[in-house]
């Protein structure tokens, strides 16, 4: 019997991020991590134990940190909690860790980092990014491929300096508890524990939280960068569809006036896919180029889903079969990517049959997976990865295989899906997807994956009514990729008809809004700042309650009910879209919410009418006319198109208005580049920065190297006057 190989095993602990370390699991000689070296600007690394062999996630990033962008950041010292032994304060709470679907703070949670389907509040997930932001002002990314348990705030220490208070739970009749019984007492640090001979450290410090976020993307090589026509709309068709039928479903949206930019061709465009061949089925698409440019032509791009495991019907099979793992996946054998030349065989075969026919990006699909579906910890690959890296990266080495070496190499900019991430992947342009479908769950993966470096796509599939189809739409409209996923609901924009005026104008202002968010993409990749994101880092906290109760004491199911018991809830149904839209989407069938704005005016995006300072307010669906409810910031100035457009290649020489909201003006940037080559990272864009001054638009060139994109700007003073 092969037993798997266990490395020596080290533990790490960091101690309200102090950091600790001991050999082979041994706690009584923790001594505290001193030896920070500062990488730039807010940026410090340290290492623990032997890191010769080490896995990183950062050797597998999109590209190097932007060292000179990160230096142009004030320098944050070191902070105290990173530098010494000091517990985490009795407030302190921890956020992040990728995209969870329950919450984003992990305070008082034990959690096991590990790619997988989403498990609740246990932190495997689509992308378990190591990386956590504290309240405090730092964050810390656990730069290891490896398994890592976290213990956030819980167990405590014996040499603590802040144990909690003992108390008697079973005192005397006669003598008084000296206060609540605690069974989870609160510890003073976060510890984590690793299966390995070493891990590197990376801290940042920040102004706030957004600022930590933002150093920890520009240290992952910054955002990713989409190409315009990437956060149009997306509809994939059903898993059989052929070419004709594919014509025909474009034919129906022209029909019905609805946008559209990207159709997603699913499982049945392949010869034999549940392993894949990853070649055409001629039955079902007997001319594929001819096909791909006759879509071109119209203005839509064409994504291709797969999976990466390969059937023995693909003519690759035989290249493949010795740079593979010892078992298979659905029976298709699964190739060692780490090896290049097994990224080479794959992509010869992609960049013949897809790229050179104008193939726009991939959904690459089951790269996730339960334990029966993947391989096991104990598999084994040619390039001697641990099976356990293995997978930890799998998702990862995909997405720089095809963004890296096929389309960044033959300059034409993506942007994709994907099943499973991790850290340090900022820069790629590829959206996380999942089978996690509650409505409640995909906004609050809006907000968590924004902590961590990634996108996330909460797209819609079906609907239970008209009124939950709106709803999905209103939030799918309003992130990172705007996608209705059909494969199996067969589902349309217009399949609820008296939804589907709703429907065409949510999807038409997110063409108009496409100005704004192109220049909000543009900001991440080059300063990090999340284009879409949790309002924690737009206020500094989450919006969370906690309730506290004495629980009664029942042997069985309550043995411990005689303490108290605090529940956490948070509220993450707000996010904010761009710098200065904030989002309040109805939540399933939801006609009425309320919405807790936060401090500051906040103005309707709609009216231009204040909507209030720091107060909780109702919004209906009556009174947005079945729109998105949206707030706009005091002062904030939005570039959008004048009118809708159904395709972004109409958006060229179109007109842009610029709306004000508020008195207290400040300026907005509008970017503009050729919209789907790399030109950009030679300086090659234009940026342009507005104001108002004396009621009139003003702008300023801050860069122009291209030709002007749009035909011209006019000022629209959002004011109860002017309102729609």
């Amino acid at each position: 019997m092969r037993l798997p190989f266990i490395t020596s095993l080290l533990s790490a602990a960091i101690t309200a991020t102090s950091l600790c370390a001991a050999p082979d699991g041994d706690i009584s000689d923790l001594k505290p991590i001193n030896d920070w070296k500062k990488l730039a600007n807010g940026v410090y690394v340290a290492s623990l134990g032997e890191t010769d062999k080490l896995y990183r996630y950062s050797d597998l990033a999109g590209a190097p940190p932007k060292l000179k962008a990160l230096n142009a950041l004030p320098d944050v010292p070191l902070t105290k909690a990173l530098e010494n032994d000091i517990p985490t304060e009795p407030d302190e709470k921890i956020y992040g860790y990728g995209l969870q679907f329950d919450k984003t703070m992990r305070s008082g949670k034990v959690i096991e980092l590990k790619v997988d389907h989403y498990s609740k509040d246990g932190g495997s997930t689509h992308a378990p990014v190591p990386f956590f932001i504290s309240s405090k002002g730092y964050g810390v990314f656990f730069n290891t491929a490896a398994y890592l348990k976290i213990y956030n705030q819980v167990c405590n220490r014996k040499d603590s300096l802040s144990l909690p208070k003992e108390v008697d739970r079973n005192p005397p009749a006669d003598e008084k508890q000296a206060g609540p019984w605690l069974a989870v007492p609160p510890s003073d640090a976060v510890e984590a524990y690793i299966q390995g001979d070493g891990i590197e450290l990376v801290g940042f410090t920040g102004t706030n939280l957004q600022d930590i976020v933002a150093r920890y993307n520009l240290y992952s090589g910054g955002g990713a960068m989409p190409p315009l026509w990437g956060l149009g709309f997306w509809h994939r068709t059903p898993a059989k569809f052929s070419a004709a039928e594919t014509e025909q479903e474009i034919a129906d949206f022209k029909d019905h006036n609805i946008p559209l930019d990207v159709i997603g061709l699913e499982p049945g465009w392949q010869s034999k896919s549940y392993p894949c061949t990853f070649e055409w089925q001629e039955k079902r698409f007997p001319d594929p180029a001819a096909f791909t440019q006759k879509l071109l032509d119209d203005g839509i791009r064409l994504n291709l889903w797969v999976n990466p495991y390969i059937s023995k019907h693909a003519r690759i099979y035989e290249d493949m079969y010795p740079l593979s793992g010892s078992h298979t996946v659905w029976l298709g054998i699964a190739p060692d990517y780490m090896l290049p030349e097994a990224r080479k065989v794959l992509l010869d075969q992609h960049k013949t049959d897809h790229f050179d026919i104008g193939i726009s990006g991939y959904k690459i699909d089951e790269c996730d997976g339960y334990d029966f579906w993947l391989w096991p910890d104990h598999a084994t690959f040619p390039s001697g990865t641990p099976a356990e890296v293995m997978r930890q990266t799998y998702g990862m080495q995909l997405q720089r295989m095809i963004y890296k070496e096929l389309y960044q190499k033959n300059n034409r900019r993506t942007y994709s899906k994907v099943r499973a991430s991790n850290g340090a992947a900022s820069n790629y342009p590829f959206v996380i997807y999942s089978d996690s479908y509650g409505h409640d769950q995909y906004v609050t993966g809006i907000s968590a994956a924004s902590l961590s470096g990634i996108l996330w796509c909460p797209e819609i599939r079906s609907a239970k009514n008209s009124r939950e189809w709106i709803n999905r739409m209103h939030t799918t409209c309003l992130s990172p990729m705007a996608m209705l996923n059909a494969w199996a609901s067969e589902t349309k924009p217009w399949t609820y008809e008296d939804s589907t005026d709703a429907i065409r104008r949510t999807i038409q202002l997110r063409m108009q809004l496409l100005p704004y968010l192109y220049t909000a993409f543009a900001r991440y990749n080059q300063e990090g700042i999340p284009p879409v994101r949790s309002m924690l880092l737009e206020t500094g906290e989450a919006e969370a309650q906690t309730k506290s109760q004495t629980r009664k004491l029942d042997s069985e199911e309550d043995p411990y009910g005689d303490g108290f018991h605090q529940k956490i809830t948070e509220d993450n149904t707000l996010y904010m879209f761009g710098p200065d839209i904030l989002v309040a989407p109805f939540i399933n069938t939801q006609t009425e919410r309320k919405v807790n704005l936060p401090t500051g005016n906040w103005y309707n995006f709609y009216s231009g009418k204040l909507a209030g300072n720091g107060t909780t307010i109702i919004v209906t669906a009556e009174q947005t006319n079945d729109m998105p409810p949206l707030f706009v910031k005091e002062g904030s100035l939005i570039p959008m198109l004048k009118d809708p457009v159904n395709r972004t290649r109409d958006m060229q020489g179109a007109a842009i208005e610029i709306r004000q909201y508020g008195t207290k003006v400040r300026t907005c940037q509008l970017y503009e580049d050729d919209t789907t080559s790399f030109s950009y990272l030679e300086g090659e864009y234009n940026l342009y920065e507005f104001s108002v001054e004396n009621g009139e638009l003003t702008q300023e060139k801050l860069q122009q190297d291209v030709e002007p994109f749009y035909s011209g700007y006019e000022l629209r003073k959002m004011t109860e006057d002017d309102a729609e």
